[in-house]
Formats: structure tokens, sequence, C-alpha cells
């Protein structure tokens, strides 16, 4: 009879002589790896006190996911080492949701030098590195890393997971990721760890919840290897409202008069060491390798609020109104050591619809970048340092003032005494 076992996943290194382990071999039909999936929230830190959501179980379930990814190493008896052993188990083996389970071909199997009722004189053991979501070698051989989500079409082809370890080499296997330019094509990079306390055939607990999948042996039939999903980068979400003639942004505001629209050309965020691009180790869940920068350019901007330059028309579009954008412009970032966002720049159009005017409008830019300070109690300006695993929330509130006019009319300088003038004069 077959024995099952069930790794169930979630969507949030000594140094010692490596051994050289090729091969795994198994002559016996023993418990069958199956794979399950959950989903893990994501820390929130929003400058806002906004929270912008997470990623749910749903979101690696749904039909249009590729699931996930996982790489298995045989040790036989020997540790977990890292940088030491090519993926001997599994490469970069796809796992789909269907039908309330996941699956995955070819199918593998427990080693079974570990157990009861048999004896062995060695205890076979497999780390595994998983994540999410899933693209396939042969889609970024051919530079389509992007794929993977490639939601509007407007993603360049060498944005997203874009390289692997190859199948021979000895190294934990590690993803190059680079963040698409694109705001609409954010990909939400995850990879796995313990998600639960493992414990073996014989009830031996190995390893704790959060740290690597290494050095696992054979589980009871009902056994469940717990792989939660973490957040590989940092998210920023950002929203654009107008604040009209109120000092105190938190207060109810005014909407803007009609004939009024607001519309915005760019958004930029300024920082230092802002990853664009890096090597992501599936083991250690450490960045390495980075690209940075000293801006991001958050576009395409929502079509409901932005223009490409300054109208020279009445804008047809609906423009920032108090209550800010009607979704959230999401951007991912790559979360080095040093990373932080300084400040933002913002370019927008306050345009007014007036007939008497050469083209019924006026129309003033405002270009206003902002030094960021996330704690004012303290001296001197404190920039955003972003991390993994952590949303980030900014709201970019345009002040408006309308202008007020009043008006008074200068009194007449009388001047005394007054002349006569007789027209003509008469005479007694």
């Amino acid at each position: 009879m077959k024995k099952y076992l069930i790794l169930a996943a979630s969507a949030a290194v000594v140094l010692a002589s490596c051994a050289k382990i090729d091969s795994f071999e198994n002559n016996t039909e023993g418990n069958v790896l199956s794979f399950g999936v959950y989903a893990g929230r994501s820390v929130t830190k929003a400058v806002s006190g906004t929270d912008f959501g997470t990623v749910t179980t749903a979101t690696l379930q749904a039909a249009a996911s590729n699931g996930f990814g996982v790489f298995a190493y045989y040790t036989d008896a020997d540790n977990y080492t890292s940088n030491c052993i090519k993926a001997n188990f599994m490469y970069n083996q796809q796992v789909t949701y269907s039908s309330g389970a996941w699956t995955y071909s070819p199918v593998k199997y427990w080693p079974n030098e570990h157990g009861v009722s048999a004896t062995s004189t060695d205890t076979d053991k497999l780390t595994f590195l998983a994540y999410a979501p899933f693209v396939a070698n042969n889609d970024i051989a051919n530079d389509k890393g992007v794929s993977i989500t490639d939601k509007t079409g407007s993603a360049a082809a060498d944005e997203g997971i874009i390289a692997m370890t190859a199948n021979n080499v000895a190294k934990d296997a590690t993803l190059t990721f680079k963040v698409p330019a694109s705001s609409e094509e954010q990909i939400d990079l995850l990879y796995g760890v313990l998600g639960a306390n493992y414990v073996d055939v014989e009830g031996n607990p190995i390893g704790t919840a959060g740290g690597p999948m290494e050095n696992l042996t054979k589980q009871k039939t009902n056994g469940k290897v717990s792989i939660l999903f973490k957040h590989a980068l940092a998210k920023i979400a950002i929203d654009i409202k107008e604040v009209v003639d109120q000092a105190d942004p938190t207060s109810s505001v005014d909407p803007v008069s009609d004939g009024t629209k607001v519309v915005v050309k760019s958004v930029k965020l300024k920082g230092t060491d802002i990853g664009t691009k890096g090597d992501l180790n599936l083991y250690t869940g450490a960045w390495s390798n980075f690209t940075n920068a000293t801006e991001f350019d958050v576009a395409p901007l929502p079509t409901a609020i932005s223009v490409d330059s300054a109208p020279t028309a009445y804008p047809g579009i609906d423009g920032v109104d108090e209550d800010g954008l009607d979704k959230t412009i999401d951007v991912m970032l790559i979360p080095g050591a040093p990373s932080k966002i300084t400040g933002i720049e913002i370019v927008y159009y306050v345009c007014t619809q007036d007939l008497q005017l050469d083209g019924a409008v006026a129309v003033v830019e405002n270009k206003i970048s902002k030094v960021l300070d996330i704690d004012p109690s303290t001296d001197g300006n404190q920039p955003l340092a972003i991390e993994k695993g952590k949303q980030y929330g900014l709201n970019l509130l345009l002040g408006l003032t309308s202008i007020d006019l009043t008006a008074t009319v200068e009194a007449w300088d009388v001047i005394t005494p007054s002349t006569d003038v007789d027209l003509p004069q008469n005479v007694d």
C-alpha cells in the first residue's frame, strides 16, 4: 500500500565540507510526496496608517496562477550544507492547484532509510527550497521571464524572474529578479520557509517554524511539511488626493470647484540604493548582487488622473478629487540593507475651464519635491527605510488654496472750497 506524505505550503549555515551526492536510489515504493498551500500575511508598516491588503492562499490556488516551484536536495545521511550540492531530487518542479489538491509530475517518494519496523545504518534526509510565482526554465531561456505576470501586455521581456541557478550547479537555488518598470506589472515574489514544526515518522521534531526546510526525514502518512511563503520584496502603496483650503488634511475637505481639474504628469520616488535588480537566495531569503537606483518612476499612472504633457484644452478625464484614487498604485522594490526612500517628486497641473481665455483653459504646472520625514519628533529628516515583507503607505496630498478676491472703491478726494462758475454772471 502506498503511504502518502503531504507537503503544505503557505503564501505570506554552518561551514562544513561538502558531501558529494549525485543521485538518489530508492527501489522500494514508499511515501508519495504531495503538496498543499496556504498563505501568510506580510507586516504592514503604513506611513499613512492604511492597510493596503495582502496576498492570500487563493492567489496561488487560482486557475490563472502558475503555482509555485520547488527545488529539493537529497543528502543521504548528511546534513544540508549551503552551496555544496546541486538540486538532485527536484529541480524547479512546478506544483499547481486543481480539484482541491496540489499536484505535480513526476511523482517523487520519501527515502526509506528511516522509519519503524525496519533498520538501516543511515537516515536519509531531504531539504526543500521553494518560490512563487512559478516560471518555467524555457520561458527564461526564451527571454520571457515576465510572462508569469504580464497582465496588460506592457511588460518588457527581461523583467520579473529572469534567471535561476542551473540544474548542474552545486549551489543554493537562487533567482535573479528585475523589478518591472510598469506599475501595472508588479510581481509579489515569494520564498518558502518551514511553516510549522516538523515531526518525523518516529515523532522526533526537526527544525522550527520560520526556519529552513532542511534535513527532513520520512513522515507518517498523515504528516505534513508546511511551507510558509514569505514576501521577498518591499511594497510601497501610493495614494494621491487633493486637499482644498485646509491646513489640516485630516479634517473634512471641500471638493474642488466646478470647472477645475487636477491631473498628474509624473510621480518619482527618490532615495538611496533603491534595489531594481538582484539575486534572491531561496535557502537564506537574502538578497545580493544589487543593481541600485536613486529614483524610481511610478508609471504608468491611472488613466483617470494622468496626462503625458501640459493640457492644451480642458481635460476630458476625471482627474484627482478629494477622495483620492479609485485604486492604489503599488510598487514593489528590492530591499537592500541600506535601501531608503528619502523623498518624492510630483508634477501636476491645475486646469480651470475659462471661456474668456484663448484655448478656454488656464493651466498651471506644479513641480513639487518633498523630503520625507516619517518621524518629525526627532532631529533631522527621517527617511523611509524599506524592508522585505513590509507594506508602506504614502499619501500624496496636493494642497490647493483658492484665490479669494475682495473689492473696495477708493473714496473721492474732494477739493474744497468749491469754485463758483457763473454762466453767465447775473448782474444787479
